[in-house]
């Protein structure tokens, strides 16, 4: 064991008064340099925060620009144009990739994850209906897909040219440079060559820039890749580190340093002087001995050791008790700001022991207090009935990883409870990584609503989807009744059918428009949009009512139609007619009243009616039945069903009159009083001189069809494919009268061409094609055509134009 070293009591005393002074005169330096470290620091801070600022709209930047090189890149492949190859395709990409070189690979894709084109021919044929993305492009106009594992390809950019999951996709695979854009923001931004940027993906997988912490101390900020309205957030984030930009304070010069070495000096041979006087009375109790003044006394020196050790150990302990306890009441604090700004209250359970423990801040004030409990205190605050969920969720949650959710319903408590709905509370249960012996918990109350939970939010989604896919079905099969009405029309008026043929062609025609009016109760349905106050055709509204009335409802009953098709139309929503005659026939079923008979006929009151109506032109309904069928048993009568027909019908101002209800002997006789429209003066007729059309639909049978039936109608017809090629055609000719778009085209919709087209050619008259209310309201300005359509009604809006284009 070596022996403690011994240094002169005077040595020491000129060393500390020394090392004082040069502390002194050190702060004193340090402090010089201190007033400029914050204030760098400080702007190290907002240097990392602009620069990741800046690089995330960069990075947004770059995404909408490959977005608009997709679109780009789709006119100039053609996808629908079958004049051109797929091995022309193919080197169209390859020249396309050599002008654009921060790509690696571009690629058409069918609508079945096919191939059918890509820069890499080992590519072509292969399929990607495998992939990852694949699915989430079925819903989406445009996906950004990570590529996991390709450092070399770090996403993709997937745009669909048409409806998301029907039509072909544009895949355009961004190479390793894409995202190195950190030297052009440092020089923009005049930035320090010292700020590293990384990207990192949804999956915490870094895109750019490198994974590794900077070393040493710096100062970092994160953004958030927003994406905007058309591409939605890709969840990447932007970190920005730069290290602190603080000056070092220059060394003093010569004459500073030297005068600071003489009062170090000074300081030090002062302590010695002192040390020496101070140190003869303490040399003498060290050794037993006394001076001339002084009794002997004993020495100390292990009295001095062992204090000295004592010390030393209690200031080791308690400088560790209170680092954990400081660790402890920041831990604790992060907990509780979560707990108050997110509206959750945290909770940890040992299933074992079957404790639980959570935070309270109400019941302690400011400063929160830990609770502990029993699992089942905690079970007591539910509804008995629903304890038993809670035990199910909880074994769950013991057993899987991931969030485990349940609603349940909070304890009624007090003379006058909340209501059931206001006492729901969301709890998410998740197992402890590790050894998973404790389940951590959060719970919530979630209003009165159910849209906050899980069951909700899938019951939104399934809704948006349902709508997207009804939209698709809708616009599909109004085309093929577009197709039939044109070829059925064509075929009516261009040669001279006789009446068997000619009485076959009416009825199909009759049955396309009963399919058009299917779908546009199919719209209103699936999108749960309310009824207006529209213009109804009477006859046709009710023909296609009692077809599904008597194949549903009557079945056996004779059913007898005596309205006449000349009678003006009406101001009711046809949904709300068909509704009134299905609940007359649920009317007549159930009292088994034999044959339901309608007529109708114009009336024109010239002075109030008995319904409390104003005076005017109507259209007056009259419903019957037979007698009652003999032997047939009745079914329980509906007493609701006429009330129902009374609230409809009043809801729309119209006449009701109830003459019999068919109870009795005698049969059901009813009267309904539809307010009619004015009648139009006589058009003239719709032939016009022939116009020359320019018509663009996307669908090659569509197109063809109309194509005929313009032609039929005397007009000129040039055929476009897509609004790129319509704009190729007007560049050539501007020739034109009218221009016929549809508004579902992929890539350009109709309204889009028809913007360009009113700026460059103001003189065309433009008609948009789409079904009923699916046009956008800046779409007002120009004639609307409503799908599907007839020949005549073609012609009809042909010649609205016509008087504006002959005036052009």
């Amino acid at each position: 064991m070596l022996d403690s070293v011994r240094i002169s009591l005077k040595v020491l005393n000129a060393a500390q008064l020394a090392l004082i002074a040069a502390a002194a005169l050190l702060l004193a330096w340090i402090g010089t340099a201190i007033l400029g470290a914050g204030p760098a620091t400080d702007g190290a801070q907002r240097a990392a925060l602009t620069g990741a600022r800046a690089f995330a709209e960069a990075v947004d930047a770059e995404l909408h620009g490959s977005v608009a090189d997709a679109r780009t890149l789709a006119l100039l492949l053609r996808p629908g144009d079958p004049a051109l190859g797929e091995a022309e395709r193919a080197a169209l990409l390859r020249d396309w990739l050599a002008l654009n070189p921060r790509y690696g690979d571009a690629a058409l894709i069918g609508s079945d994850g096919s191939v059918r084109a890509a820069a890499d021919p080992r590519r072509t044929g292969s399929s990607v209906a495998r992939q990852p993305w694949f699915a989430r492009a079925r819903n989406a106009e445009i996906v950004i897909a990570t590529n996991d594992g390709d450092e070399t390809a770090p996403f993709d950019v997937i745009l669909s040219l048409g409806l998301p999951g029907r039509s072909e996709r544009i895949q355009l695979r961004a190479g390793p440079a894409f995202l190195e854009i950190g030297r052009r923001l440092r020089q923009a931004l005049d930035l320090p060559d010292t700020i590293a940027f990384t990207v990192r993906g949804a999956d915490g997988r870094v895109l750019a820039g490198t994974a590794s912490t900077p070393w040493g101390e710096h100062r970092s900020a994160s953004v958030p890749v927003q994406g905007g309205r058309e591409l939605g957030s890709p969840g990447w984030v932007v970190t920005a580190s730069a290290p602190p930009t603080a000056a070092v304070a220059g060394l003093p010069d010569g004459r500073v340093l030297g005068l600071a070495l003489a009062v170090v000096g000074a300081a030090a041979a002062l302590g010695y002087a002192l040390g020496g006087r101070a140190a003869q009375p303490l040399q003498r109790l060290a050794a037993g001995e006394a001076g001339p003044d002084e009794p002997a006394v004993s020495p100390v020196r292990e009295i001095a050791a062992l204090t000295e050790a004592v010390a030393g150990r209690s200031q080791s302990r308690e400088a560790a008790l209170a680092l954990a306890g400081t660790g402890l009441d920041r831990i604790k604090g992060r907990l509780q700001t979560f707990e108050a700004m997110s509206g959750w209250t945290c909770w940890e359970i040992d299933p074992e022991t079957r404790r639980v423990v959570w935070s309270d801040v109400e019941s302690a004030g400011t400063a929160a207090s830990d609770h502990a409990s029993d699992l089942s205190d905690l079970a007591a605050w539910f509804e008995p009935e629903d304890r038993a969920l809670l035990d199910l969720t909880l074994d769950a949650a013991r057993r899987a990883d991931g969030p485990h959710d349940v609603v349940l319903r909070a304890r009624a408590e007090g003379i006058d409870p909340a209501p059931e709905a206001e006492r729901r509370v969301l709890v998410r249960f998740l197992r402890e990584a590790g050894d998973g012996r404790r389940i951590h918990a959060l719970s919530r109350a979630i209003g009165g609503g159910v849209s906050e939970t899980p069951a909700g939010l899938n019951e939104r989604r399934r809704d948006a989807v349902l709508r997207r896919v009804t939209d698709g079905i809708v616009h599909d099969f109004n085309d093929v009744l577009t197709i039939v009405l044109a070829n059925l029309g064509t075929l009516r008026r261009r040669h001279g059918l006789n009446p068997e043929p000619a009485r076959l062609v009416d009825a199909a025609l009759a049955g396309a428009v009963r399919g058009a009016a299917l779908t546009r109760r199919m719209l209103s349905l699936v999108r749960g949009e309310g009824e207006t106050i529209t213009e109804c055709d009477v006859g046709a509204s009710v023909e296609a009512a009692l077809a599904f009335m008597q194949a549903n409802v009557l079945r056996d009953v004779p059913v007898i139609n005596r309205i006449p098709g000349d009678l003006p139309k009406v101001l009711c929503a046809e949904r709300i007619l068909e509704v009134v005659l299905l609940n007359l026939a649920f009317h007549f079923r159930d009292h088994g009243l034999r044959g339901f008979a309608i007529a109708a006929a114009e009336h024109l009151s010239e002075a109030e009616t008995g319904f409390g109506l104003p005076a005017g032109p109507y259209v007056r309904l009259l419903i019957a039945s037979g007698q009652h069928e003999p032997g047939r048993r009745a079914r329980a009568p509906r007493p609701e069903s006429l009330e129902t027909v009374a609230r409809l019908l009043a809801e729309i101002d119209a006449g009701w009159r109830l003459v019999s209800d068919g109870t009795a002997e005698e049969a059901f006789v009813a009267e309904i009083w539809l307010k009619a429209t004015e009648r139009r003066a006589e058009e003239p007729p719709l032939w016009q001189p022939a116009l020359r059309v320019l018509l663009v639909e996307s669908d090659g049978l569509v197109r063809a069809s109309l194509a005929e039936a313009l032609a039929d109608l005397g007009h000129e017809v040039v055929q476009a494919a897509s609004g790129e090629h319509a704009l190729a055609l007007l560049c050539e000719s501007a020739a034109y009268d009218a221009m016929v778009a549809d508004q579902s085209m992929p890539v350009m919709t109709g309204l889009q061409l028809a913007a360009t087209v009113v700026e460059r050619y103001p003189d065309i008259r433009i008609i948009l094609a789409s079904p009923h209310g699916r046009l956008p309201a800046a779409a007002r300005q120009f004639l609307q055509l409503d799908k599907p359509f007839r020949p005549d009604d073609l012609a009809a809006v042909l010649s609205a134009a016509a008087p504006q284009v002959r005036a052009a």
